[in-house]
């Protein structure tokens, strides 16, 4: 959603708060988490701007394209200096493809829902996708929706407990931002557990 600089800056100060205390959360969590120093240094640039995002999409039902730009740029700017750290010339092009197949996910998905999300969705998924590796994104894909719907039923059960009706859209950002997470520290940690399951079940 079009927004100016200043309206969305005035947005994060008003709940500065709230974003503060759930950017140390998440750093620390992945701090703890991570494995290895490329990692870390993922979910940690991840976090210091993803985390604004979701917050806004959780209080205002948007998400901004200025920052879902800002969180693409910062993940294609890591890549980089990873990949110049590491001798990977390919950082960059895998950064780009990560977020070009997370995005082009969340496009097929909107197009297909027809107003089941909008499109702020698509933006912010495809800034995602420049952090996760590239192994991964189909993980998150699958991950948003299941934690999506997770979020849905639980909201869906406390609204029936107080004898309420929930109204309006569930806004998807922190789920997007929940599976980026994830599918960075946890990525391979969750297909070995898939494939570990799938292979009990077969065998």
């Amino acid at each position: 959603m079009a927004a100016g600089s200043r309206e969305i800056c005035g947005q994060l100060w008003r709940h500065r708060r709230v974003v503060l205390v759930m950017t140390a959360a998440v750093l620390m969590y992945g701090m703890s988490r991570a494995e290895d120093g490329a990692s870390l240094c993922r979910a940690v640039v991840c976090t210091l701007v993803m985390i604004p995002s979701a917050v806004l999409d959780c209080i205002y039902g948007k998400l901004y394209h200025r920052l879902s730009f800002c969180l693409a740029a910062a993940g294609l700017l890591l890549a980089a200096a990873q990949g110049m750290a590491g001798g990977g010339a390919d950082s960059v092009l895998w950064s780009l493809a990560g977020g070009g197949l997370f995005g082009l996910l969340m496009l097929i998905v909107f197009v297909l829902g027809r107003g089941s999300m909008g499109f702020g969705d698509v933006c912010f998924a495809a800034g995602l996708g420049t952090f996760i590796p590239f192994a991964y994104v189909l993980l998150a894909f699958f991950l948003t929706f299941a934690l999506g719907g997770v979020g849905a039923v639980l909201v869906y059960a406390a609204g029936a407990a107080r004898g309420r009706e929930t109204a309006g859209r569930l806004p998807l950002g922190p789920f997007l931002a929940a599976s980026c997470l994830l599918s960075i520290l946890h990525g391979e940690e969750i297909v070995r557990w898939y494939l570990g399951t799938g292979q009990g079940r077969m065998g």
